[in-house]
């Protein structure tokens, strides 16, 4: 069974959305790790905790979706 072209643009989308998503959430797991593994009790409270990357927009997923549709249009 063939999709619907509003099926294909909604799997263009998750994958847009799962290619910006993933690299943010492996930052900001990566950061509040190391964050963790310096906090002591003698520290704790003085620590800054890291400033974490902020997800990507729904325009800037859209934009990488359209980006994703250009390529599979390609013949």
């Amino acid at each position: 069974m063939s999709k619907t072209p509003y099926e294909i643009r909604l799997e263009l989308l998750k994958m847009a959305n799962d290619i910006l998503v993933t690299p943010v959430f492996q930052k900001r797991q990566s950061l509040t790790d190391e964050y963790h593994s310096k906090l002591t009790d003698a520290n704790r409270g003085t620590l800054p905790f890291p400033t974490l990357p902020d997800f990507p927009s729904s325009t800037e997923i859209v934009v990488k979706a359209e980006e994703l549709k250009k390529f599979v249009d390609q013949a």
